[in-house]
C-alpha cells in the first residue's frame, strides 16, 4: 500500500500526471495535488482518498495552498458537504466502504469465504507489485478502459512509479494476468485501481487479490476500507465491492471557487466532456 502522505506519492503525482504538490503544515491536512486542465488548474487536497477531517483551519490551509499553485478552484472530498460561501456547486456521489476493517472477517462473506477456499488449489500466484511491472499494470488499465469506453487519466509512467509501493498482481504462467493497488492515510485505506485479464477470468484473479488486498490492509492495523465510487453505469462493480463486506456511505465533492470566473467556466468545459463522452460511448 502506497501512502498518501508519503514521498513515494507525490513522486508519482508530479513525474507520473504532471501535478504540482503541496503539503499541508496542519496535523490533520495531506498533499494536495494541483492539475491543469486545458486552460484550468484544479487542486484535489487528499488525492484520491479525500478529507476525513476538514475544519476550517485545515479548510484556510488548502486555500492558502491552492493561491499559492494558481489554482482556479479547489475540489473537497468529504463524507459531508462543505458550507462555506465559495462553494458553487455540490456533486453527491456516495461511496462503497468498510467502516469497521478489524472486525472484517472473510468467513463472515460469501465471495471471501469462497475465494479463501479456492486460494490453496489456484494456479495463480498473489505477490507485490515490483520495479518494471507499471508497464503491464497499465496496459492491463487501458485495456479495461476499452472494454468500458472509458477515458484514460493515468500514464505508464504513474503505473510504473506506484507498482512497487500500492500494487499486488496476480501471475498466472508467468504472465501478469491481474492487479490491485491500495494506498492509506493514517488509519484508513482505499482501493485506487484495478484490472484484469479476461481470458484468466476462470481462475478468479480479481477475487483472489481483492481478498488478498483486504487481508493485507486488516493485518496492517487500518481500520476502515474504503472501495471509492464506482463510474457512474458500472452497477456490477458497485455490487461486486458490497459482495465484499462494503456498505454504501455519504461522499460529497464540492467545488469551492478562488477565480469564479475561471471555476465556472471549468465547470461548464467539464460538462460539456462529460456530455460528448456520453454520446460517443451510447454510439459505441
Amino acid at each position: 500500500m502506497i501512502d498518501f502522505d508519503g514521498e513515494h506519492w507525490a513522486t508519482a503525482l508530479q513525474a507520473g500526471l504532471g501535478a504540482r504538490v503541496w503539503r499541508s503544515p496542519s496535523d490533520h491536512g495531506g498533499l494536495m495535488a494541483c492539475f491543469r486542465a486545458g486552460p484550468f488548474k484544479v487542486a484535489y487536497p487528499d488525492f484520491v482518498i479525500g478529507s476525513s477531517c476538514l475544519n476550517d483551519a485545515v479548510l484556510a490551509a488548502y486555500c492558502d495552498g491552492a493561491s499559492r499553485l494558481g489554482a482556479d478552484l479547489i475540489r473537497l472530498q468529504t463524507p459531508a458537504s462543505v458550507e462555506d460561501r465559495r462553494v458553487y456547486a455540490r456533486h453527491p456521489l456516495g461511496s462503497i466502504a468498510i467502516a469497521s476493517l478489524q472486525d472484517w472477517s472473510e468467513r463472515g462473506w460469501e465471495k471471501a469465504r469462497r475465494a479463501a477456499n479456492r486460494q490453496s488449489r489456484s494456479k495463480l500466484q498473489i505477490r507485490a507489485g515490483r520495479p518494471g511491472d507499471g508497464a503491464h499494470l497499465h496496459r492491463l488499465y487501458l485495456s479495461t478502459l476499452h472494454r468500458h469506453s472509458g477515458v484514460a487519466r493515468y500514464s505508464r509512467e504513474y503505473f510504473e512509479a506506484i507498482a512497487p509501493h500500492a500494487a499486488l498482481v496476480a501471475v498466472l504462467d508467468d504472465e501478469i494476468c491481474g492487479f490491485v493497488c491500495t494506498g492509506f492515510q493514517g488509519s484508513r485505506a482505499c482501493y485506487m485501481h484495478g484490472a484484469h485479464l479476461p481470458q484468466a477470468r476462470s481462475h478468479y484473479p480479481s477475487d483472489q487479490l481483492f481478498l488478498s488486498m483486504l487481508r493485507t490492509a486488516r493485518d496492517a492495523g487500518l481500520r476502515s476500507f474504503d472501495f471509492l465510487p464506482s463510474p457512474r453505469g458500472q452497477d456490477s462493480l458497485a455490487a461486486y465491492k458490497r459482495a465484499w463486506g462494503g456498505s454504501d456511505i455519504s461522499l460529497v465533492v464540492s467545488d469551492l471557487a478562488l477565480n469564479p470566473v475561471r471555476a465556472r467556466g471549468f465547470s461548464w468545459a467539464l460538462r460539456l466532456s462529460n456530455g460528448l463522452a456520453g454520446l460517443r460511448r451510447r454510439g459505441a
